[in-house]
């Protein structure tokens, strides 16, 4: 009687080929996930320093924790980003969807318009920033130019602490609307038609409509798009470095540039990923507080 194959089991399961397709994927994440973090928060709890040509750290507990409360600096750009990512979220969002809703009624010139309207997300945001420093340039900028041919007064968007964060604000939701553009099109697209029949047919207006349809059946795609563009509005970089390099003062200074700073031009690489997890830490709690606000947004609904 031939003996029987031994195979290994996981969990009391055994492991088919299908599971061990899986392992290159894994040994992906350990090496290029997990160890990375491992290190990076090792790094957040020492003190590292340059000695004969390497880098020596030694564990200094909580002492970067406790010089993050002292950094007035951090607070500032902490509250920069948070007043960024909210601004240009919500903005994002509402210009999105009502571009999305325009583009679904539209008639002529469709294809050519979406088209059109996706151009600025494709490009880079490097060239994005380069475009826009030539347009707000308070010397020989676009912007300005059109402003002092209509007789108004010129401004100087990039270096003035009252216009400059508005002004980032601004560039960053012309850059990144489409994408929410492209979500809330998709959702439009997957909502079933004869609902909106229906609703015709009992006399509902088009703004009925859009409340008691479009948008609850959009919310979704919305949420999906939104948490997107908080990830990344969290991590933006190239925009302000280009545009202004946090200043003028700090008054555009975000949490990823001053990141940088600390890395790069101070070399407190203990610091700096003190900083850096605990922007991990701040984005995935408010990722959660959004995820229960919705939870409980679709259980009141239903």
């Amino acid at each position: 009687m031939g003996s029987k194959r031994k195979r290994f089991r996981f969990l009391g399961r055994p492991l088919g080929f299908e599971h061990w397709t899986l392992l290159p994927l894994l040994l992906f994440f350990l090496a290029l996930v997990l160890y990375p973090m491992f290190e990076l928060v090792r790094l957040a709890f020492s003190t590292v320093t340059l000695s004969e040509g390497g880098f020596v750290s030694e564990f200094s507990g909580p002492d970067n924790f406790y010089t993050m409360l002292r950094d007035e600096i951090f607070r500032i750009s902490l509250l920069n980003t948070v007043v960024f990512v909210v601004a240009t979220v919500t903005l994002q969002l509402i210009l999105g969807t009502l571009l999305a809703v325009l583009m679904e009624r539209a008639r002529f010139f469709v294809a050519l318009a979406r088209n059109i309207l996706v151009w600025p997300a494709i490009i880079t945001p490097v060239a994005i920033s380069v475009i826009w420093w030539l347009i707000l340039n308070i010397e020989f900028g676009l912007l300005n130019y059109v402003l002092d041919v209509l007789g108004l007064p010129q401004q100087a968007w990039l270096a003035s602490t009252t216009w400059a964060l508005p002004t980032i604000i601004a560039v960053d939701v012309w850059h990144w609307t489409p994408v929410v553009f492209l979500f809330a099109l998709a959702g439009l697209a997957n909502i079933d038609r004869t609902l909106y029949e229906a609703a015709r047919v009992d006399g509902a207006s088009e703004w009925r409509v859009f409340w008691t349809i479009t948008l609850p059946l959009l919310v979704p795609t919305l949420a999906v798009a939104a948490a997107t563009r908080i990830i990344l509005g969290f991590k933006v970089f190239d925009e302000i470095y280009i545009l202004t390099d946090g200043g003028p003062g700090r008054s555009t200074e975000m949490i990823s540039t001053y990141i940088q700073e600390v890395f790069v031009q101070r070399t407190e690489f203990g610091y700096g990923a003190f900083l850096s997890i605990t922007v991990v830490a701040i984005v995935i709690g408010l990722l959660a507080v959004y995820g229960l606000f919705l939870y409980f947004l679709r259980r009141v609904n239903t």
